[in-house]
């Protein structure tokens, strides 16, 4: 989508949501899907036998509902659950000619065009596809829940009309997909205030407990309550503009402050940081965007992330030589 918005075209992210997916995956297709991957003879018997012979009851108020045998479904909670389910949805992508991402069912398509109205069109095409691979897989899709995200850097982005089955999904100006808050600018401001929110309910806590503990435990709080949120997808959301980041600084510097006593006022907080052993927001991202580089320098990252950097000018190289990313 940042590719798109830097040629001047508008995409359409469409976000899914699977209802019940992992206990709507069919054991018969499934296993049929196993045989088409070549996996065959015991190893499939393995499989079939895995599956089958589960069964399942109600209990309420001491009275039991009959038993029944489980034909859906995957067992969750076990290693085998997630792995059968990505075989049993790793053809969807043949369904569409969308760009599609999976992550175990969360799953989100795109398509970009110059043009709104042709846009409009080509979705609706490719998910009446999509609705089709669903029906003959026996997944029921969550339409109410199901929504799209139009991302453009132009000023008047109009209401498209997105179906599926006849039933128009909701239009979203942003929309939480695996953790990080996307927007229709891409410029993750609503992403940060979202971080900002959670720790400023941090500094509540802190100050509460400050009093009590000692400081240690007030940098380990630190790290679960507010650090992981800096840390985590800070690689992309960390490109933010100041002004968007600025309010995030004053915050994060402001648990500092309650942990270590610090006065307000013209006061070298970063001091304290080093004494705390501790990272600031810039800092947090310059080593993150380091070891990043690093990966794919090594070739360490997953192969759909590095291919994205095969570029004529070395990314890795070009990242190191940062001077603070050094420091």
């Amino acid at each position: 989508m940042l590719n798109n918005l830097d040629q001047g075209l508008d995409s359409c992210a469409i976000f899914l949501d699977l209802a019940k997916a992992f206990d709507s995956v069919s054991h018969e297709i499934l296993l049929r899907k196993l045989q088409h991957y070549g996996v065959r003879g015991n190893a499939l018997n393995l499989f079939r036998s895995y599956l089958s012979g589960r069964s399942q009851f109600l209990k309420l108020n001491n009275v039991h509902s009959n038993i029944v045998n489980i034909e859906f479904g995957v067992p969750q909670g076990s290693i085998l659950g997630p792995l059968l389910f990505l075989v049993f949805i790793n053809d969807l992508p043949d369904a569409t000619n969308l760009y599609i991402k999976l992550f175990a069912d969360d799953t989100v398509l795109c398509a970009q065009n110059f043009d709104f109205s042709a846009l409009e069109t080509e979705v609706n095409n490719e998910l009446s596809k999509v609705s089709l691979w669903l029906a003959s897989n026996k997944l029921t899709l969550n339409i109410k829940k199901s929504q799209y995200l139009v991302v453009s850097n132009k000023k008047c982005i109009p209401n498209l009309s997105i179906n599926i089955r006849n039933t128009p999904l909701i239009n979203c100006k942003s929309y939480k997909y695996l953790g990080l808050h996307f927007d229709e600018k891409l410029n993750w401001n609503t992403h940060v205030q979202h971080i900002s929110s959670k720790i400023a309910k941090a500094c509540g806590v802190l100050a509460k407990l400050r009093h009590c503990v000692p400081i240690q435990t007030l940098v380990d709080v630190y790290n679960a309550l507010v650090h992981s949120y800096i840390r985590y997808g800070v690689v992309i959301w960390g490109s933010a503009s100041d002004a968007a980041l600025q309010p995030l600084h004053t915050l994060v510097n402001k648990t500092i402050r309650i942990i270590s006593f610090a006065p307000y006022g013209n006061f070298n907080i970063s001091q304290v940081y080093k004494e705390l052993n501790l990272l600031n927001i810039h800092s947090t991202f310059n080593l993150e965007l380091g070891k990043f580089a690093y990966k794919e320098k090594y070739d360490l990252l997953p192969t759909t992330i590095g291919n994205h950097f095969q570029m004529s000018t070395n990314f890795s190289s070009h990242i190191i030589t940062i001077p603070e990313l050094q420091t």
